[in-house]
C-alpha cells in the first residue's frame, strides 16, 4: 500500500491569499471532484488527491478553508488511504476551532471506524478521532469505539486502539477506571502481535504514572522473554525496561533472565544493549561476585558499541562506562587505551575520555597515560586544541593527586607546559599546580622547580590562574624557595584597583603569610594594601577581611601570626570529589539521562503534569503583588476582610492562556449570605469584560470541592444564585469559567470571576472589582458559599 508524501502536500501550490476567488476556485475543484466519487481509476484518485493537496496547502499558509468543510468531508465514501488521510487531517485541524462544523467530521469518523472493508481505514479513522479536541462530550463516542478496536481482527486496529487510550485519559480520565480499560490493556499483553504488545507496556506506563507505572509479575516478565527473537530492536528496549522492574525472589531465576538475555548483546543496537547492561547490573546488584563478573561480560560490548557508533551515541556511552569505572575499575585498567582520545573525535567526547582515562590510571600505566595527555597539550592549532589542552591539563593533575607515584612525574610535565610560553597552558597549569601542591608538599622539590615559575607569571590572564599563582606566592615565598614573592606579590598590589575581588582576597591573604615569614620587606606594603582594601566599599568581603587582619594586627601580632600561619595538613581527600552516596543514588538511574548531566532526575525533571512548554493549568503569579494600602476606601466595603493573599492579574489576553506558579491551598474563608447577590445584575459582554479585569485589581482564593458530574447543571445552580456565567471551557480539565455577580450594597459595579476547577476538585479563583481588594475580601465568602452543595 502506497502512503501520501506529506511533503507533497505542503509543496503543492497554495492560492494566493490576496485573491477573493481562491476559495470560488477550490470550491470548483472540490464539485468536479464530487461527481467522480465512486469511479476509483487512477486518473479520477488523482484529481480527488490534487484538489484535497491544494486545500491543505492553502490551509497550511494560513487560508481559512473551513467554508469548504462540508464539500471536503463528501469526499470521503472512498477507499483511497491517501485521500481518507487527507480528509482526516483537516477534520481534526478545524474540529479544534470551529466547534460547530465538529459533529459533522464527528459522524464522519466514527463511521469509517466501523468500516468493514480496510483495517488501515478502522485504524486511521481512530487515530484521528482520538485526536479531535474542542468536541463536546467526545469521549461518549470515542469509548466504545476504542473498546471496540482492542478486540479488533486487525493488529494495526488493535494497537491504535491501546495508544488512544492515553488520549481518551487526556480527555475524560473518569472512564479509564469506569471501563475497566487498564484491565483490558493487561489482557492483551499476551496478544500474538509484539507491536500491540509494546503498545499495551507503554500506554500502562502512561495510565499508572502516579502509581509508579505498571507492575512486572514473574509470569508476565518470562511470557515477554520466552518471545523476546520475535520482538524488533525498538521492541526489545521498552520490552527491557520493564523487565528490569522484576525483582527475582531466587538466585536461579537471575541466571535463567541473563542467559535468556546474553546472545541479545551482540546486536549493533545501542539501545538494546544499554538495556541490557541496565538490567544485568540491576540483577547482580546484591551479589558481589557475579556483580564483577557481568562487569566483565558487559566490558566488551560497550567497547565495541562506543568504537564503532556515532560520535553523539559514543558520548552518551562513554558517560555510562565513566559510572562504571567509578564502581569497579580494576575491569577496565586492561583496556585502559582504547580511552584515547581519537584525532577526529569531537571537544566533548574528548572531554569524557579525559575523565575516564584519570580514573583508570595507576602506578602501572600513570606514565602512558601522561604522556597521552602531554600529547594534546602541545596541540594549539584551533580554539577547540586550546579547549583540549586546558582539559588535558586538568586530567594531568587529577591523575598526580590521584596516584601518589605520578606526582614527581607530573609536576615535570607541567613545568615543562609553562615552557611552551602560550597563555592559556600556563593559566591552566598554574590553577592545577595548586592541588597538587595541596595534597603532596615537598620542600626539596618545591626548593628546586619552585623559582622557574618566576619566568612565566607575567603571561596569565585569566583571574583563577592569578589566584592561584597569589596562593603558591603565600604559601611557599621563603627566601629558600620563592627569593621574589614579595617584590612579584607588590605588583599585584599596586593594580589593586584593576584585579577582581577574589583576586584581591587572595592578595590580602597570601600577603599577610608573607609579613609572618618576611617582615621586613612586606610590612610597608601590607600596611597599604590594607589601608586601601578597608576603605573599599565595592565589595563586603574584601573589606570585611581586611578589617579584620587590621584588628587582629591591632591586637597582637603574635596571636594573629599562630592563627595566619598555623601549619595546615597535607589535603586527603577534595570536597569536589564526589560522595560515594551520590554515585550510588546516580548508579539506580542508569540508562538515563541523568547519567549525561551528572545530576539526580529530581533536579532537572518538571514534575508540573501536562505537555512541557504549555501553560493551559497555570494560573495567576505569586509576585504580582496588590496593595490594599494604595487603594482609596470605599463606603460599601467597610468589614473586616478575611485574611488571604490579594495579586494583580497578569496582562494580555483574559480569555487566552495564563502564566505563573500555583496558590497554595488556602483556609476556607467564613460563610457569609447568598441572599447578599443580585440575582440579576447587568449583562456584560466579552470586550467589556476583559477590559476591566486587565486594569482592575483583587485577589485570589482556592478550595476544594467535589468534581461536579454535569457542569452545565452546576453552572446553572451558580446563576440561580445571580453568579452568572459569561464563557466557559469545559471540554477537558482543568475547566475554565468566567463568571460575573453583583452585591446589592452596591449595583453600580460588577465582580468578575476567572475560575479553574482541576481534576482533583481543586477551585482555583481570581476576583476582580473596580474597587479593588477590599471590595474582593467581602465577596469572597459570598462566592465560598455558592459551592456549599459540593463540599
Amino acid at each position: 500500500m502506497a502512503f501520501m508524501n506529506i511533503g507533497s502536500v505542503h509543496n503543492a501550490p497554495a492560492p494566493s491569499q490576496g485573491r477573493k476567488g481562491d476559495l470560488s476556485d477550490l470550491e470548483e475543484g472540490l464539485n468536479a471532484a464530487q461527481r467522480l466519487v465512486g469511479t476509483d481509476t487512477e486518473e479520477t484518485l488523482a484529481i480527488r488527491r490534487d484538489i484535497l493537496q491544494k486545500v491543505i496547502s492553502a490551509t497550511t499558509h494560513g487560508i481559512d478553508t473551513s467554508p469548504l468543510f462540508a464539500k471536503v468531508v463528501m469526499l470521503v465514501n472512498s477507499q483511497d488511504i491517501i485521500q481518507k488521510k487527507m480528509i482526516y487531517q483537516y477534520i481534526v485541524h478545524y474540529a479544534k476551532k470551529k466547534s460547530e462544523m465538529a459533529i459533522m467530521g464527528l459522524n464522519t469518523l466514527c463511521s469509517d471506524c466501523r468500516d468493514t472493508h480496510s483495517p488501515l481505514i478502522r485504524g486511521l479513522a481512530l487515530r484521528h478521532l482520538a485526536s479531535m479536541r474542542g468536541v463536546a462530550k467526545l469521549s461518549t463516542y470515542l469509548t466504545p469505539l476504542v473498546k471496540q478496536g482492542l478486540n479488533d481482527p486487525s493488529p494495526y486496529v488493535r494497537k491504535t486502539a491501546v495508544l488512544s487510550i492515553i488520549k481518551l485519559k487526556h480527555i475524560n480520565p473518569q472512564v479509564i477506571e469506569s471501563e475497566k480499560l487498564v484491565n483490558h490493556l493487561y489482557t492483551l499483553i499476551r496478544d500474538k502481535d509484539p507491536q500491540v504488545v509494546v503498545n499495551c507496556i507503554q500506554a500502562l506506563e502512561e495510565l499508572l504514572l502516579d502509581e509508579g507505572g505498571m507492575k512486572a509479575p514473574k509470569k508476565m516478565v518470562y511470557f515477554l522473554l520466552n518471545r523476546v527473537k520475535e520482538y524488533n530492536q525498538w521492541q526489545l528496549g521498552v520490552v527491557l525496561d520493564l523487565v528490569k522492574k522484576y525483582v527475582p525472589k531466587e538466585k536461579d531465576e537471575i541466571f535463567t533472565i541473563m542467559n535468556l538475555l546474553d546472545d541479545l548483546l551482540n546486536l549493533a543496537n545501542a539501545h538494546v544493549v544499554m538495556s541490557i547492561t541496565n538490567v544485568f547490573l540491576k540483577l547482580s546488584e546484591n551479589l558481589p561476585k557475579t556483580h564483577l563478573r557481568v562487569y566483565k561480560r558487559l566490558k566488551e560490548p560497550l567497547l565495541l558499541m562506543m568504537a564503532s557508533s556515532s560520535s553523539e551515541m559514543a558520548y552518551s556511552i562513554s558517560k555510562h562506562i565513566k559510572l562504571m569505572v567509578k564502581r569497579c575499575p580494576q575491569v577496565f585498567h586492561p583496556s585502559f587505551q582504547d580511552f584515547f582520545p581519537r584525532y577526529y573525535d569531537p571537544t566533548y567526547l574528548k572531554e569524557v575520555k579525559f575523565d575516564i582515562l584519570t580514573l583508570l590510571a595507576n602506578r602501572d600505566n600513570v606514565s602512558v597515560i601522561m604522556d597521552e595527555l602531554s600529547h594534546h597539550v602541545s596541540k594549539n592549532n584551533t580554539e577547540d586544541d586550546q579547549y583540549n589542552a586546558r582539559v588535558a591539563i586538568r586530567a594531568l593533575g587529577k591523575v598526580a593527586v590521584a596516584v601518589p607515584e605520578a606526582t614527581e612525574i607530573s609536576l615535570t610535565h607541567l613545568l615543562d607546559f609553562l615552557e611552551m610560553s602560550l597563555v592559556h597552558v600556563i593559566s591552566e597549569t598554574f590553577i592545577v599546580l595548586v592541588d597538587i601542591l595541596r595534597k603532596y608538599r615537598n620542600d626539596d622539590f618545591c626548593a628546586v622547580y619552585l623559582p622557574q615559575l618566576t619566568k612565566h607569571w607575567k603571561l596569565i590572564e585569566s583571574d583563577e590562574s592569578k589566584a592561584a599563582f597569589i596562593w603558591i606566592l603565600g604559601e611557599f615565598g621563603t627566601t629558600d624557595m620563592l627569593k621574589q614573592a614579595p617584590y612579584i606579590l607588590e605588583t599585584f598590589i599596586d593594580e589593586y584597583e584593576e584585579l577582581a575581588q577574589a583576586v584581591r582576597l587572595e592578595v590580602l591573604t597570601s600577603a599577610m603569610k608573607l609579613f609572618f615569614k618576611r617582615p621586613p620587606e612586606m610590612h610597608a606594603m601590607l600596611g597599604r594594601l590594607l589601608h586601601q582594601a578597608i576603605e573599599d566599599v565595592s565589595n563586603a568581603d574584601v573589606h570585611d577581611k581586611a578589617l579584620f587582619y587590621y584588628r587582629l594586627l591591632q591586637a597582637n601580632v603574635q596571636i594573629a601570626k599562630e592563627v595566619i600561619s598555623t601549619p595546615k595538613e597535607l589535603v586527603t581527600e577534595f570536597a569536589e570529589e564526589e560522595s560515594a552516596e551520590f554515585s550510588d543514588m546516580l548508579f539506580s538511574e542508569f540508562n538515563t539521562l541523568s547519567i549525561i548531566y551528572d545530576q539526580l532526575a529530581e533536579k532537572f525533571i518538571v514534575k508540573t503534569p501536562g505537555v512541557l512548554g504549555s501553560n493551559e493549568d497555570e494560573v495567576l503569579d505569586d509576585d504580582e503583588d496588590v496593595s490594599s494600602d494604595e487603594e482609596e476606601e470605599d463606603p460599601h466595603y467597610d468589614e473586616e476582610p478575611v485574611e488571604q493573599p490579594t495579586s494583580n492579574v497578569q496582562e494580555g489576553n483574559l480569555l487566552g492562556e495564563f502564566t505563573s506558579s500555583p496558590p497554595q491551598q488556602q483556609q476556607a474563608p467564613q460563610q457569609s449570605g447568598l441572599s447578599e447577590l443580585v440575582l440579576d445584575p447587568p449583562e456584560v459582554e466579552l470586550e467589556e469584560f476583559e477590559a476591566v479585569f486587565k486594569t482592575s485589581e483583587g485577589g485570589r482564593m482556592s478550595f476544594p470541592i467535589q468534581v461536579p458530574s454535569d457542569l452545565d447543571d452546576f453552572e446553572e445552580e451558580l446563576e440561580n444564585y445571580g453568579i452568572m456565567c459569561l464563557a466557559s471551557q469545559t471540554d477537558s480539565a482543568p475547566y475554565r469559567f468566567f463568571f460575573y455577580a453583583q452585591l446589592k450594597r452596591d449595583t453600580s459595579s460588577l465582580f468578575l470571576i476567572e475560575m479553574r476547577l482541576t481534576n482533583d476538585g481543586t477551585v482555583k479563583a481570581t476576583i476582580k472589582h473596580p474597587h479593588g481588594a477590599k471590595a474582593v475580601e467581602v465577596f469572597k465568602p459570598v462566592f465560598f458559599e455558592a459551592f456549599s452543595n459540593y463540599r
